[in-house]
């Protein structure tokens, strides 16, 4: 997942003022892959948070002002930003992975859209990208394991298309209720997609 920082639960009212808006948001789902701090790989994610999201799918931040070098919200910037210091990352690398910010402590309990973020939880969970892996790795076990992988896709492709037609989210706001699409996960993996009559279907990468 590109982009910005994580949010802690101490950026919160960034969140509720309105500076920080849900399509400046990404979910980052339980099992998905991510890098940590400092890491020089990616690992599946022990829970949910969310992260502000990058410029059209770069690292970039929504919020660097590339014209100036400077970040367009500084006096209001997020808590990993007040404490990022590449000569000295203690202090972030304290924060990492503790008292993060999810989706459910942003969307209020009459939101019409946290039924259908609680249904999406239930019947297109994200599968732990780690077993994936691994699964994918003997060609013998890999074609059942992308069959079954093939169906999660279009399940969960399926839902997100027919509640962002019903709520007419932006993809922005997608990427906030429901985190990234399971194809787009499944990418990093050397899994790849092509249309069929079916829906989507998954392939390896060759190469």
């Amino acid at each position: 997942m590109q982009g910005g920082p994580a949010l802690h639960r101490q950026d919160v009212e960034l969140v509720r003022s309105g500076m920080l808006r849900r399509e400046h948001l990404a979910t980052v789902r339980k099992g998905e892959l991510a890098f940590q701090p400092l890491a020089q790989s990616a690992t599946p994610v022990a829970r949910e948070f969310l992260k502000l999201q990058g410029r059209s799918g770069s690292w970039t931040c929504l919020f660097y002002d590339e014209a100036g070098r400077a970040c367009s919200i500084y006096q209001q910037r997020p808590m990993a930003c007040c404490l990022l210091d590449c000569t000295a990352p203690e202090a972030l690398l304290a924060i990492t992975g503790r008292e993060l910010l999810t989706r459910f402590d942003c969307i209020k309990d009459d939101d019409p859209l946290l039924s259908l973020v609680r249904r999406h939880e239930q019947e297109c969970p994200c599968p732990d990208m780690a077993a994936v892996e691994t699964g994918l790795q003997p060609a013998a076990e890999r074609s059942s394991l992308l069959e079954e992988l093939t169906r999660q896709v279009n399940v969960d492709l399926a839902f997100r298309t027919r509640a962002a037609a019903v709520r007419n989210l932006s993809v922005a706001e997608e990427l906030f209720y429901f985190g990234r699409p399971l194809f787009q996960l499944l990418m990093p993996l050397g899994v790849r997609v092509r249309e069929s009559s079916v829906g989507l279907e998954l392939f390896m990468h060759q190469g």
